[in-house]
């Protein structure tokens, strides 16, 4: 499951606290501070290093 790896490579990477909500079919969305800042569809999924990267710059702005 992509969440899990991305969930578990935050964590280990910059100490993030994550909580993962089971979503709509397909859905996977990264909310930060209740704003949500990726919201990706089904079939659309980025590879999970690129996110962490992404919510990782998203962090540091």
């Amino acid at each position: 499951m992509m969440a899990s790896r991305v969930a578990a490579k935050l964590k280990k990477e910059s100490g993030v606290l994550v909580e993962m909500v089971h979503g709509g079919l397909g859905e996977f969305s990264v909310y930060i501070d209740d704003k949500k800042m990726i919201d990706t569809k089904r079939f659309l999924y980025p590879v999970p290093g690129r996110i962490v990267k992404k919510i990782q710059a998203l962090l540091t702005e």
